[in-house]
């Protein structure tokens, strides 16, 4: 383990190497006393843990602000592409969705309302059993507004259907004949997804390397907790178990910040 840390190997190499040596003398019937097991080697272990642990850096979150910019700079065009951009950010924005949550939406897991649109999560990180779990997505009557752009994406790639089970959002082909995007069939990636959000952030001046797709879950949360949504409804939208998850989440705004030092009385 020291030679591998004198060769600057990173903790989770050496922990594996560790607990693969281990394995292998507890799967030799003639040694009694595995040396793995020794207290010295565990200290030794948890010693290199600390020397090589590097602090978690998180991607930043994504404002209303941010999301403004995007939506002006694409929102007006009836270029699938980007008709399908403006409802992806939105939607995950809003419904606080993680990526594989986003991209297993199905045509038919959507209930659309004049005010709102119910969504079904048929499966999460969170939820064990596979029960799955509604949200609901209000509409907002702005440029922003999760319902209307997913009304006219829904419109422009021609998913009318209430029962298709096609996946919502997929991937595009370039007709020649019409000049025009359209849907195939498959699920988009994580790569092109995180690529096609990148490049928004990229047009509206963002350094699109601070952000990631969770950014846009985070700021959802973010957002709702600034504006001071109660906690059990808050759970239940992101479909956290736990405070601890939940607060994982949130990026205090300077403002609620503040408050602690100047409700001091001093």
């Amino acid at each position: 383990m020291l030679y591998m840390y004198q060769c600057k190997a990173p903790y989770s190499r050496i922990e594996s190497f560790f607990y693969a040596l281990k394995w292998q003398y507890d799967c030799r019937p003639n040694i009694d006393n595995n040396p793995c097991d020794k207290k010295f080697l565990h200290i030794v272990l948890q010693g290199l843990k600390r020397l090589l642990y590097k602090p978690v850096v998180k991607k930043e979150v994504v404002t209303p602000e941010i999301l403004r910019a995007i939506i002006d700079n694409n929102g007006a065009s009836n270029d699938l592409i980007k008709v399908r951009l403006c409802a992806m950010v939105l939607l995950a924005y809003a419904a606080f969705l993680r990526h594989d949550e986003l991209i297993n939406i199905r045509r038919c897991d959507l209930e659309i309302f004049v005010s709102h649109i119910n969504i079904f999560i048929m499966k999460s990180k969170m939820d064990i059993y596979r029960q799955g779990a509604w949200v609901i997505v209000g509409a907002t009557n702005s440029p922003t507004c999760p319902v209307a752009a997913l009304n006219k994406y829904l419109r422009i790639a021609g998913l009318n259907s209430e029962s298709d089970d096609n996946y919502l959002f997929r991937p595009l082909n370039f007709s020649k004949s019409t000049g025009v995007h359209v849907l195939r069939e498959g699920q988009l990636s994580y790569t092109r997804c995180l690529e096609l959000f990148r490049e928004a952030l990229d047009e509206v001046g963002m350094d699109s390397k601070k952000f990631g797709l969770h950014s846009l879950r985070s700021g959802g949360a973010s957002a709702a907790a600034n504006f001071g949504v109660p906690d059990r409804l808050f759970k239940k939208h992101g479909r956290w178990k736990s405070e601890t998850a939940k607060d994982g989440y949130v990026k205090d705004s300077t403002k609620d910040r503040l408050a602690v030092s100047l409700n001091l009385g001093l």
